[in-house]
């Protein structure tokens, strides 16, 4: 279904390398959410953060709606969505956004 990206080692890479970022910043916010309504130990803003660079803010603003998890929080909605722009930008300039939208309806 999507051969440019099967046809391109990078793409395949990348792609394989966000969904598995992005699983996992949408299972550290539940369980930050989990701990946060528990009043148990929570998980550091700096390794959320972290993890939103590294690939997972896709998942993690997914989270933030639907765990209703740190949605009043400007600050961090703030770094938040730098992570995801910065993300787009990054995407776009190698191809990788040219690529998937190829195969999006008109």
């Amino acid at each position: 279904m999507l051969g440019c990206l099967q046809s391109d080692l990078f793409f395949e890479a990348v792609g394989a390398w966000l969904l598995l970022a992005g699983v996992a910043g949408f299972i550290a916010m539940g369980i930050d959410k989990a701990r946060a309504v528990r009043s148990e130990w929570r998980v550091p803003e700096k390794t959320l953060f972290a993890l939103a660079f590294a690939g997972g803010a896709l998942g993690m603003a997914a989270a933030s709606g639907v765990f209703h998890h740190k949605s009043s929080k400007l600050s961090f909605l703030a770094v938040l969505y730098l992570a995801v722009i910065a993300w787009l930008y990054v995407l776009y300039q190698t191809g990788f956004l040219g690529c998937l939208s190829t195969y999006l309806p008109r």
